[in-house]
């Protein structure tokens, strides 16, 4: 009899609560003769030219891979996908295809379980402790993201407390932060842009941005909590070596594990548990608030430890890196990947690549990745960096591994990772830790290296192919127009030219009747119609602006604007010519598109996502109306 199976989903794997978090999952699991099957990816990051958006597609693709029917309960870390609208799509493949109960950890939509603690109440106290005892009036803010679920109930918990205290609140007491520890500098110009004085205290909304905020005090001379005093949220190993020690909240990863299998056991013995549970959590008031001693010889033993740990991870990471260049086909890449396995912290690693003769893996279809058919291509041992089996095994994707990978006499876990380039997903790594391990942060670039190096052997073997290379290339072979790799490209070098005055505006732009033309008419004069669109839509642009067709009657372009008034000459012109163009046909069928154009709010590619969806759902609305003028 099979075992029965816990999906895992979580981005940002290394990072404090998802470890503790998972590995306890993990325990909990083995004593109820579980395995754990682990999806993890790393999130989104900013870089000087806006965000990597082709890779950020590669790195949320995992969420495709699993076939979401077998798992007994699905657990998840939705808070952990900070890339945009994957938590979205994730929810939204469960509905379909689960058949079993999904919890989510410290928040989720209302028809799923959720285990969460009290994020305003606790940020309430929190801040009431600085007003209270520490007798503060300047107290300022670091918010997580605003479009994360729990950031709005945090610092709502903040500001009642300010207001409750008669303590005003202005726009530049609140700072919009990222979770990470890329953004004291900024938070701290933010805070004193015009010359304004430093706060008393800066509370975070987290431990890692209250980290980089310390870091950035220390830089401009001040002491915590002497002069400024600082608090984060959540209780991280980093924030109690640190020096001082961090004041935080303490949440106790495993608490929510054990709330989670709670649910899963009350469920298999026939009860009805609550859709909402909340947990208890408490301050830890430390030495960054002057409350607490500031560190202790054992933080700082650990402390020692890490800097010992990391000096090893940055070394490493280099020759992981130099490695992989020196390589020229997939063998000396596999010979590679073996090699640094023992690095990552887990036992057992199972590589898995697409089949690149599965037409799947040549298409551009966002919801079908990764080939139905996928090869094992080796076995690596930690203990074991000279030989890795070699198996070259074809099994169905569904089943993550061959069947009998599962067939083991005790649980165990499985963490995938995807190996991608920018959106092209070439496979994934399957690795199984023994209890009490789990994944280092040497993993973020073991994948990342691993990944560019099987494109660039993929690469070398297709570019002396002609048909490879005009797959490869960045046009549509019917239109001439650039296709879906060519228009994100494109779409950068338009972003990373942005200046101050210049408004970027998308427009999504559908076909409409294209099928009825194919299916009356013939494919021929279907693809005269999009030829003819295709020619119109380019004819309407400026030199700096792109235009390309995505597949089908989809069709995309961007606007520039330096003036009022572009978006809809472009609009009034692209329609005055297809109409022009249709009735000069003689084609006994409209040349028809309906359009919806969104503006970009300056260079910001922040939101680029979201900006997309709405031009989407404009031009659908004119669709909609364009059909109701046809009946």
């Amino acid at each position: 009899m099979a075992r029965k199976k816990i999906g895992l989903f979580m981005s940002e794997i290394t990072q404090y609560y998802q470890k503790a978090c998972g590995k306890k999952i993990i325990d909990l699991a083995a004593e109820r003769d579980m395995d754990v099957i682990i999806y993890a990816s790393y999130g989104s990051y900013s870089c000087p030219y806006g965000r990597n958006l082709l890779s950020e597609m590669g790195k949320k693709n995992i969420i495709y891979l699993p076939d979401y029917s077998v798992f007994d309960a699905i657990i998840a870390l939705p808070n952990s996908f900070d890339i945009y609208g994957m938590d979205n799509e994730f929810f939204n493949l469960v509905r379909k295809n689960a058949k079993c109960p999904v919890i989510c950890l410290q928040s989720g939509p209302d028809d799923f379980h959720t285990i969460a603690i009290e994020n305003r109440d606790t940020m309430y106290r929190m801040t009431k402790h600085f007003i209270d005892v520490h007798g503060f009036t300047k107290i300022f803010y670091m918010s997580g993201p605003f479009n994360r679920k729990d950031s709005p109930d945090r610092l709502r918990g903040y500001k009642d407390a300010m207001e409750e205290a008669g303590l005003t609140v202005t726009d530049n007491m609140v700072y919009e932060g990222n979770y990470w520890t890329n953004r004291g500098e900024r938070a701290m110009n933010f805070f004193l842009n015009g010359g304004n004085d430093y706060p008393e205290a800066i509370i975070c909304a987290n431990d890692y941005m209250a980290l980089s905020i310390c870091d950035e005090l220390k830089k401009r001379g001040k002491r915590i909590p002497e002069d400024v005093c600082v608090a984060g949220f959540d209780g991280i190993q980093e924030g109690e070596q640190y020096e001082p020690s961090l004041t935080t909240v303490i949440i106790n990863p495993e608490s929510y594990a054990q709330a989670a299998f709670k649910i899963i056991d009350d469920i298999a013995a026939g009860r009805t548990p609550d859709k909402d549970l909340t947990l208890s959590d408490e301050l830890n008031l430390k030495g960054s608030c002057g409350c607490g001693k500031p560190h202790s010889w054992k933080a700082r033993n650990r402390k020692l430890l890490g800097d010992i740990d990391n000096e090893f991870l940055l070394r490493e990471a280099g020759r992981i890196t130099g490695d992989y260049q020196n390589n020229s086909d997939i063998d000396n890449t596999l010979s590679v990947a073996n090699f640094y396995f023992w690095t990552l912290g887990c036992e057992t690693g199972y590589l898995c690549l697409c089949d690149e003769h599965d037409p799947v893996f040549r298409s551009m279809e966002q919801n079908r990745v990764f080939s139905d058919d996928m090869i094992l291509m080796q076995i690596m041992q930690a203990n074991d960096r000279i030989r890795a089996e070699t198996v070259d095994m074809v099994f169905d994707r569904a089943s993550i591994l061959p069947k009998e990978f599962f067939e083991t006499e005790t649980p165990q876990a499985y963490i995938i990772f995807p190996l991608y380039f920018k959106n092209k997903e070439y496979g994934y790594l399957v690795m199984t830790p023994l209890k009490g391990q789990w994944p280092n942060s040497l993993v973020n670039t073991y994948i990342n290296e691993l990944s560019t190096s099987i494109e660039n052997n993929y690469n070398q073997e297709k570019f002396m192919e002609l048909a490879e290379i005009r797959r490869m290339s960045e046009t549509d072979p019917l239109t001439g127009l650039y296709n879906r790799r060519g228009f994100e490209n494109g779409l950068q070098g338009v972003l990373s030219s942005y200046t101050d005055g210049m408004t970027i505006s998308l427009a999504s732009i559908d076909m409409d009747n294209l099928k009825m033309i194919n299916d009356i008419y013939g494919h021929a004069d279907g693809d005269f119609a999009l030829k003819t669109l295709s020619r119109i839509l380019n004819s309407c642009l400026d030199p700096d602006e792109i235009c390309a067709r995505f597949g089908g009657d989809e069709f995309s372009a961007v606007i520039i604007s330096t003036k009022p008034g572009r978006v809809e000459e472009f609009i009034d012109l692209f329609t005055l010519r297809l109409a022009e163009a249709s009735r000069s046909s003689g084609k006994p069928y409209p040349i028809h598109a309906s359009i919806g154009v969104c503006d970009l709010k300056g260079g910001d590619t922040k939101h680029i996502f979201a900006c997309m969806q709405t031009a989407d759902e404009r031009m659908y609305i004119n669709k909609r109306n364009y059909k109701k003028t046809q009946k």
